[in-house]
């Protein structure tokens, strides 16, 4: 028996995509980091007095002008017309909505906490999605939602203290902002399939940053400008905690696919909890580590797995975090990573994270 013998370029070919591959991992695991150590940077300027919806108005427009700069370049085109704008004014009020909810529990829950919490997104598009559908779980699904309500109540410590009125807003504003994560995870894909990736999320951030112009024009100037530390930091969010993460991430999501980026994107609750220990001196108890491996075991679980019975797996169940874009069509294997702007240039994308 002969076995063929594979050529240079074959083995060549082989390499080069399993090297993006992991280039891919590397830029995914990065983005993930930066944005759970975002969301502890973000916890250390409440505690010195910065207001969250300021934090969250500087980091919007800082992103944005980051955008507008890879637009400028890249010239994107949004289409014309209500029902194609349509999807894309939603998309950027969601955003608005999910970070201003996002922060505000971070504000008063441990970083940790509020980021779990905003990971239960999935399982709200999930629940979304039979609703519309009006078609029945499979077994597999319905216990993986079981298993996520199971995790949040671990972490939010409601078997052993129940909801104390000091923690209650918190665990309130962190589960909506999980349902506004859950939103722009449907608008969001729908944007980004009709006028690209760079185009839908470029107009999101020009809503999301008109909606914080409006909310701060009755107030003057953020008093952030006042204190100049406060708004670095607050600056250093918008570009390290959110500009930047957002190129990784669309790079990386056109490498791997949206399935194994949105698994790499649960480990942001991670990365998180270390950087609040090691920052802010927030700690963690073992009901509550329990809780978050639960709750991320089943987000992982249900972003794998088909909706309903008889659906194709749900796109929209790889939900992106308040800091995560639309992600570009996945080109997998592509071994070229030349250009990390590329990815955004896809002219079909999917709500994933």
């Amino acid at each position: 028996m002969h076995h063929r013998r594979r050529g240079p370029a074959q083995r060549t070919g082989r390499t080069s995509s399993t090297a993006s591959r992991r280039r891919g991992v590397v830029a995914a695991v990065t983005a993930t980091a930066l944005w759970g150590i975002g969301g502890t940077v973000a916890g250390g300027l409440f505690d010195r007095g910065a207001a969250p919806l300021e934090v969250v108005a500087v980091r919007t427009w800082v992103a944005l002008a980051g955008l507008l700069l890879v637009a400028a370049v890249r010239r994107p085109r949004l289409r014309a017309g209500t029902r194609g704008l349509r999807p894309v004014a939603g998309f950027g009020l969601a955003v608005a909505a999910s970070n201003a909810a996002l922060f505000l529990a971070i504000d008063k829950l441990p970083v940790a906490v509020a980021l779990v919490l905003q990971n239960l997104a999935p399982a709200f598009v999930l629940g979304w999605l039979m609703l519309s559908t009006r078609t029945a779980p499979r077994p597999a699904t319905l216990a993986g939602l079981l298993a996520a309500l199971a995790g949040v109540a671990l972490v939010v410590r409601l078997p052993t203290a129940g909801l104390s009125g000091g923690s209650a807003p918190g665990i309130v504003l962190g589960l909506l902002a999980a349902a506004g994560v859950a939103a722009f995870s449907v608008l969001g894909g729908r944007a980004a399939h009709l006028h690209g990736a760079l185009a839908a999320n470029t107009g999101a951030f020009v809503v999301s940053g008109a909606v914080w112009a409006l909310w701060q024009l009755p107030h003057g100037a953020p008093a952030l400008f006042q204190q100049p530390r406060l708004l670095a930091g607050s600056i250093g969010i918008g570009v390290l905690g959110t500009f930047a993460p957002f190129l990784l991430y669309s790079w990386a999501s056109a490498r791997l696919g949206p399935q194994a980026t949105a698994v790499i994107i649960s480990l942001e609750p991670l990365f998180g909890a270390l950087a609040a220990w090691a920052w802010l001196g927030q700690t963690i108890d073992p009901v509550q580590i329990t809780g978050g491996v639960v709750l991320l075991a089943a987000v992982v679980h249900l972003q794998s797995s088909g909706p309903v019975r008889g659906g194709a797996p749900a796109r929209a169940a790889g939900a992106p975090t308040p800091n995560s874009p639309a992600a570009p069509r996945p080109q997998y294997g592509d071994p070229s990573g030349a250009d990390p702007l590329a990815a955004l240039r896809s002219d079909a994308a999917g709500p994933s994270a």
